[in-house]
């Protein structure tokens, strides 16, 4: 996730390593996708298996109202599902 954009990127892992080894022509971005607030936690679908996959991500935000008052651990208020 970008931050600060509102954005959510996907990538290529082995096309942006070869980017930093020097491999200037390599295009890591593969696609880039606006979301409607500043994206938090991300979550696709199956990642935490071998099997993963990446159909769908949702996306968490931590920055939302009420949080003045640390009572507890923060849970995301709003979120966006992306296929």
């Amino acid at each position: 996730s970008l931050f600060i954009d509102s954005q959510v990127v996907k990538w290529n892992v082995e096309k942006a390593i070869a980017f930093h080894k020097g491999d200037k022509n390599a295009k890591y971005v593969v696609d880039r996708i606006d979301v409607q607030y500043q994206p938090g936690h991300l979550n696709a679908s199956q990642s935490e298996t071998k099997a993963a996959d990446g159909k769908y991500l949702a996306v968490g935000c931590k920055f939302a109202k009420d949080r003045f008052l640390p009572t507890g651990p923060l849970h995301p208020e709003n979120a966006q599902l992306i296929d």
